[in-house]
């Protein structure tokens, strides 16, 4: 009984004065050392005859306060420094439950994330860590940060597994998804599920289900459909654009869009079809190299042509490489090789090969320009350079 004692003040005592002497800095191994060590001298030491090894393993539990881990990869570089409230090792000691975790993630010997959380636990012999319930990690070389309600870290795969509730943050975009995978070596986040982004200068929102979120190069990209909506500085919707793809460059305030676009202007009131557009949406100025329709419903005036470019801050649509125009209202026709069309006044200019047709009265004219509204079918059409010009005046 004696022995009992003295063997237990004796380990007591050993595991105090260790942890005074690494109380800020202990690396993985040693505690697994420690542990064993711990374990067979209490095995060897204190139990009684009757009693199983398997019973006194069960009392054998590692628990440490104020401890620092670390571990190190095969070319014995740090990959992840923690410290923890308190640890509380498993009976292999291959994992570890940790609470009130800090710490940071290291990439060839820089820090490349910050965390920090309620609860963790490190599994795998440390080639896994998983974080859990109020989870922040910060990036310092590109400023984001990432908040879940769970996380897990595979440091040899350079990657960061957000599982529930993910919610990451730019000085000019912020985004919000049910999950995403950030792959710390190329600082790229892949977010997925009811995808929300949102830029704050000048304010857009994006809709998908699916994002890819280059952070170094200050860019994102919707693989699928996409919903992009405009604000003005009043937070008054100005635009709303759909499409099949989306590529948005923060820096420069551009989207590459690709298949089935459809722009929504509320002021001016038109809509936009193309095929492909790169829309500056902080100046409103869409163009496109694929053919292009330009709808008026209250005017009932469609413009199509082959390439054009958009300018709704200005109101100026110019269409070129085969255009027509066609007032419904009125019931004419404009034909031309390019075409600039004035939304507030309904003006145009055309020039190459113009035709012009209305039918009430019914006319036909030709020329090298024509100049006019479709809206009243006043149009002014010049042939050959000549001063000779013919109006038809409905």
């Amino acid at each position: 009984m004696q022995a009992k004692v003295e063997s237990e003040q004796f380990f007591q005592k050993s595991l105090h004065n260790i942890s005074l002497k690494f109380r800020n800095f202990l690396k993985l191994n040693l505690l697994l050392c420690l542990a064993i060590a711990f374990s067979s001298c209490q095995i060897s030491s204190s139990t009684p005859p009757s009693q199983s090894l398997e019973e006194t393993r069960v009392n054998t539990q590692l628990i440490l306060n104020n401890a620092v881990l670390e571990q190190s990869n095969k070319q014995d570089n740090t990959v992840w420094k923690i410290k923890a409230d308190n640890i509380v090792y498993s009976e292999d000691k291959k994992t570890a439950v940790l609470d009130r975790v800090v710490g940071n993630l290291l990439q060839d010997g820089k820090i490349i994330l910050k965390i920090r959380a309620n609860q963790g636990e490190i599994q795998d012999n440390g080639n896994i860590v998983v974080l859990k319930e109020q989870i922040v990690a910060s990036d310092p070389r590109n400023g984001s940060v990432m908040k879940s309600n769970l996380i897990e870290w595979r440091p040899q795969e350079s990657l960061l597994l957000i599982k529930d509730d993910l919610t990451a943050i730019h000085p000019n975009l912020s985004v919000n998804a049910q999950r995403g995978k950030y792959f710390t070596n190329i600082e790229s986040l892949e977010i997925e599920g009811d995808v929300v982004a949102d830029t704050a200068d000048p304010p857009l929102q994006l809709k998908c289900d699916r994002l890819i979120w280059d952070i170094a190069q200050n860019r994102v990209t919707s693989p699928g459909a996409v919903d992009i909506v405009r604000y003005d500085e009043q937070k008054n919707v100005t635009d709303l654009l759909v499409g099949d793809r989306a590529e948005i460059d923060l820096t420069t305030t551009t989207a590459t869009l690709t298949d089935n676009i459809e722009l929504i202007s509320l002021q001016p009131q038109i809509q936009v079809a193309t095929q492909s557009l790169i829309w500056n949406y902080q100046q409103r100025v869409g163009k496109t190299d694929k053919p292009i329709q330009i709808l008026d419903r209250e005017n009932q005036i469609t413009l199509t042509g082959n390439t054009g470019e958009v300018d709704l801050e200005q109101q100026i649509a110019k269409l070129k490489d085969g255009v027509q125009g066609i007032d419904r209202q009125q019931a004419s026709q404009l034909y031309a090789r390019q075409l600039i069309w004035m939304m507030e006044t309904e003006k145009v200019e055309a020039t190459g090969n113009v035709i012009y047709e209305q039918t009430d009265p019914q006319a036909r004219l030709t020329g090298e320009k024509a100049m006019g509204t479709l809206g009243s079918n006043n149009i002014t059409v010049t042939s050959n350079g000549k001063k000779q010009v013919t109006s038809v005046i409905n």
